[in-house]
């Protein structure tokens, strides 16, 4: 019986080819994760900067809009 136990223990020790590559993927969709994070609150807010930007150099002109062509 301790002969099965300790091969088996053997087994799962020198098998850890794979692990590295999963510990990198986790970071990788972490990182992922979070760009995509601040992509999505920075955007709606990015767009509303470009928005008041472009009121404000509007302002008094007759031609200039700004819709988004």
């Amino acid at each position: 019986m301790n002969d099965v136990i300790s091969r088996i223990k053997s087994w799962f020790q020198r098998d850890d080819r794979g692990a590295s590559a999963v510990e990198y993927a986790l970071i990788v969709a972490l990182v992922a994760g979070v760009i995509g994070g601040i992509v999505y609150v920075l955007g709606s807010r990015s767009g509303d900067m470009f928005q008041r930007a472009c009121k404000e150099l509007t302002t008094g002109s007759t031609t200039a809009t700004c819709a988004p062509r």
